[in-house]
C-alpha cells in the first residue's frame, strides 16, 4: 500500500507544471527560511524597539494585502508566466534594496514593497496550477505544492543563524534576493502556457463571480485557516511554550518543527482524500478537529505534552489546509479564475494580518485559555457555513481506469 502511494506521488511530481511550481517555490521558501528568523534581529541592530520590529515584520503582509485585489487583473494582463516571473524578481529587488537600506525607515519601506511582488507571484502561480490541473487530481497537486513550502522553510531555517553569524544579518537579505532571482529564472525558462486572454480577464470582474453560498464558504474557510496559522501557530503556541511550559527558544523551535514535519507527512494523503471522497468530506472534520484541539491546547503544560500537541496539531492542519483551493476551482469557471484567486488570497491575507492581532489582544486581556478558545471561533463559523453547501467535487465518469494518477 505504501509503494502505491509513493508511486502516485512521483507521478504527480512528474507533471511539468507541478515540477516547475514545486522547484521555483522551494527555492523562494528556502531563501525565506534563511531570512525569517534573522530579520527581527537585523531590525534590532538599527536600535529600534519591539514595536518597530513588529512593524517591519507586518509591512510585507500589509502591502501584500493591499495589492491582492488587483492581482487578478495584473495576471490577466501579463499572463501567468510573466506575472510569476516579474513577481519573484520584484521581491528579489526589494530584498536587495532592504540589505542596502541606510535607515530603519527605508528598511521598512523596501521590505514592504516586496509584499506587492509576493502578491502577484503567488496569485499567478495558484491561478496557473488551478487552470492546468484536472479536477480529479487538483487536491494532490495542491498538496505537493504546499509541501514545497514546508520543505523549503525547513531546509532554510537552520541555515539562517549560521549565515548571519558568519557574514552578518544583512547577508540573509542578499541570500533571499538571490533565491527570488533564481526562482524567477526557473519560471521564465520552464513555465509554459498562459492565462485566458487579457480581454477576457478584464471582463471577469468581481461582479461576475458567483457570489453564492459555496464561494462564500470557501472564502471564509480560507480566511479562518490563515487566521489559525498566523494567530495560533505563529503567535499563541510559541508564547504559551515560553511562558506556561517554560521551554527555551530551542525547545519551542523543536516542538514547532515536529508539527511542521507531521503536517508535511499527511499533505499528500490529504490531497488524495480530497480528490477521492470530496472537498467538504475532508475539510469539515478537519476544522472540527482543529477547533477541539485549540480548546484543549492549554492542557499541554509539560514539555512532552507540548511536543505531542504540536505533532497532533500538525497532522490535523495538514488535512484541513488542502481542500480550500480545490474547492475554489470547483465553484468558479476558468475565465473567472484569476479574479477568484485574487479574492481568495485577499481573504487569506486578511486572516494572516488580523489573526495575530486578535490572538495577542485576547491573551493579554483574558489569558491563554480563553485566547485559544476564541481562536477556534472563525473555524467554527467557517465549518457551519461549509456544512450548509453540497459537496463541490464533480463526479468523475467511470471509464474503467482510476481517475487521476
Amino acid at each position: 500500500m505504501r509503494a502505491e502511494g509513493e508511486l502516485r506521488f512521483r507521478e504527480i511530481l512528474r507533471l511539468p507544471e507541478v515540477r516547475t511550481s514545486v522547484l521555483g517555490t522551494f527555492v523562494v521558501m528556502a531563501g525565506f527560511g534563511i531570512l525569517s528568523p534573522i530579520l527581527p534581529l537585523y531590525a534590532r541592530s538599527f536600535g529600534v524597539g519591539l514595536d518597530a520590529v513588529g512593524l517591519l515584520v507586518a509591512a510585507f503582509s500589509i502591502t501584500r494585502l493591499a495589492v491582492d485585489p488587483f492581482t487578478g487583473a495584473i495576471v490577466g494582463r501579463l499572463g501567468e508566466r510573466r506575472a510569476v516571473t516579474l513577481g519573484a524578481a520584484a521581491v528579489g529587488v526589494s530584498s536587495a534594496l532592504a540589505a542596502l537600506a541606510p535607515t530603519f525607515t527605508w528598511l521598512v519601506v523596501f521590505r514592504g514593497l516586496g509584499g506587492a511582488g509576493s502578491a502577484v507571484f503567488f496569485s499567478g502561480l495558484l491561478t496557473y496550477l488551478l487552470r492546468t490541473s484536472p479536477a480529479e487530481r487538483v487536491g494532490r497537486v495542491m498538496s505537493v505544492w504546499y509541501g514545497s513550502f514546508n520543505v523549503g522553510i525547513i531546509a532554510g531555517e537552520p541555515l539562517g543563524g549560521v549565515v548571519a553569524h558568519r557574514f552578518g544579518p544583512a547577508s540573509t537579505l542578499w541570500i533571499y534576493a538571490g533565491s527570488c532571482f533564481l526562482s524567477a529564472a526557473v519560471f521564465a525558462r520552464s513555465m509554459h502556457g498562459t492565462a485566458s486572454s487579457p480581454r477576457a480577464e478584464r471582463r471577469a470582474g468581481l461582479r461576475r463571480l458567483p457570489w453564492r453560498r459555496p464561494l462564500l464558504a470557501v472564502l471564509l474557510a480560507n480566511g479562518a485557516y490563515a487566521w489559525m496559522i498566523a494567530g495560533v501557530w505563529s503567535t499563541l503556541i510559541p508564547l504559551f511554550g515560553k511562558e506556561r511550559v517554560g521551554l527555551s527558544e530551542i525547545g519551542i523551535g523543536l516542538a514547532l518543527a515536529v508539527g511542521s514535519l507531521a503536517e508535511f507527512a499527511v499533505l499528500f494523503p490529504a490531497g488524495r482524500a480530497t480528490d477521492r471522497i470530496g472537498r467538504r468530506a475532508v475539510l469539515a472534520p478537519g476544522y472540527a478537529a482543529m477547533a477541539l484541539a485549540l480548546v484543549l491546547w492549554p492542557l499541554a503544560r509539560t514539555a512532552a505534552l507540548f511536543v505531542l500537541a504540536n505533532g497532533v496539531f500538525g497532522l490535523i492542519s495538514g488535512y484541513a489546509g488542502v481542500p480550500q483551493a480545490p474547492m475554489l476551482s470547483d465553484v468558479t469557471d476558468e475565465d473567472l479564475r484569476g479574479t477568484a484567486v485574487a479574492v481568495f488570497r485577499f481573504v487569506g491575507d486578511l486572516g494572516f494580518v488580523l489573526g495575530p492581532l486578535a490572538a495577542g489582544a485576547s491573551a493579554d486581556a483574558l489569558g491563554y485559555g480563553p485566547a485559544f478558545a476564541l481562536a477556534a471561533v472563525p473555524l467554527l463559523l467557517a465549518l457551519g457555513l461549509v456544512l450548509t453547501v453540497p459537496e463541490t467535487l464533480r463526479a468523475i465518469p467511470r471509464t474503467g481506469e482510476a481517475p487521476g494518477l
